[in-house]
């Protein structure tokens, strides 16, 4: 049977232009060994989903490379569930559910390897440009506790506090800086949401979360309880003078400036995480304090697959770090889901111009659809 794939694209040196295309045919009758066809279900759209894209067009991180398309455009990476419709792998029946990395298309055929219980691996050329955890997905069914009424909120909290977690390992790893004070910007994103719970709830007697968010966001940020302190960008000056570890994920090269212009030598270590605000990016010059530098998921990733063992173990960690925070976000998280190519792309843009309120979660219902 002829499947026919519609594929969104967007354009890396202009991110507003975006649109679906056809993505051609995929025969589920001519596979090759060990090859699957997955019908993309649901995606999540958040900051990160930008982020993947501004990193890889820059090519700090090459996750453009994973999902190929024709120039100019570049089909951006996202994190969701999808079904395997066709399968000529034999521990991968017809059905099975994946969790894991895709791009926004109606189809995705890939080249599983690694097959365990709990997880496999596409092994396509294409998606080696960056670690295996990225090429790894989830049986989604064989994972403890699964339920399918929480895959839209597994599909938003999982891949950024998979982040989060890494972020939290790397504070460890470098016992917290010796500061005491944890800055976190784009307080109101699902990674510093994350980030800064673990913090709170786990290294309390070791350091003191503070976010830093817009004036329209500070009262739901606080509503998180996911902080022990926050402010708004324009109270940087009331950040206190002590030692400091700033993790920018706004990306805001004029709200930096305003960070180590106030805090300069207390200042251990600036880490630029992301981008939410990924139009106002660019390189800050003459700070005082240490020279920002980009902080790598990937990086750390490499280091906790020689410590815990495999990334399925990675994986297997960030599930249980997943569970307890999707419970809690049901307190303070919207779900709106868009389906249809009008819907999608206009959501996509609204993500863009900062049209989609902190408190709100965006699904891609792509199953059938476009």
């Amino acid at each position: 049977m002829r499947l026919t794939s519609t594929d969104f694209v967007f354009n890396p040196d202009d991110f507003r232009d975006a649109k679906f295309i056809d993505g051609g045919e995929l025969d589920s009758d001519q596979l090759n060994d060990g090859e699957v066809i997955i019908a993309v279900d649901r995606l999540a759209l958040t900051a990160n989903t930008i982020s993947y894209g501004i990193a890889g067009k820059s090519g700090l991180i090459r996750y453009l490379e994973s999902f190929p398309t024709d120039a100019p455009y570049a089909r951006m990476p996202f994190w969701g569930f999808g079904d395997i419709v066709a399968s000529a792998h034999p521990d991968l029946p017809v059905g099975e559910r994946l969790y894991g990395f895709y791009p926004l298309s109606t189809y995705l055929l890939c080249q599983m390897d690694h097959v365990s219980a709990v997880s496999c691996r596409d092994m396509t050329p294409s998606r080696a440009s960056i670690p295996g955890f990225y090429s790894d997905y989830a049986r989604a069914t064989a994972e403890p506790g699964y339920a399918a009424e929480f895959d839209d909120i597994q599909s938003l909290l999982r891949p950024v506090i998979s982040t989060s977690f890494l972020l939290e390992s790397y504070l460890m790893d470098h016992d917290f800086y010796n500061t005491r004070n944890i800055i976190i910007t784009s307080a109101s994103s699902k990674t510093a949401f994350g980030f800064g719970h673990f913090l709170l709830n786990k290294h309390s007697d070791k350091c003191r979360a503070i976010g830093l968010t817009s004036v329209s966001n500070k009262a739901f940020v606080e509503k998180t309880g996911c902080y022990h302190q926050v402010l708004t960008y324009d109270e940087v000056d009331q950040l206190p003078l002590e030692s400091a570890t700033v993790f920018d994920m706004a990306g805001n090269a004029q709200l930096r400036q305003a960070i180590h212009q106030h805090l300069g030598e207390h200042i251990a270590y600036s880490g630029i995480v992301g981008a939410t605000h990924w139009d106002a990016g660019g390189v800050s010059k003459n700070l005082p304090g240490p020279r920002p530098v980009f902080w790598s998921g990937p990086d750390q990733i490499a280091r906790l697959e020689k410590k815990l063992g495999s990334t399925h173990n990675i994986l297997n960690e960030v599930q249980g770090q997943v569970l307890g925070l999707i419970l809690e976000s049901a307190n303070w998280l919207e779900i709106s889901q868009f389906q249809g190519e009008a819907e999608i792309t206009s959501a996509y843009r609204d993500m863009l111009d900062g049209k989609v309120g902190a408190e709100t979660g965006v699904i891609f219902c792509a199953k059938g659809v476009f």
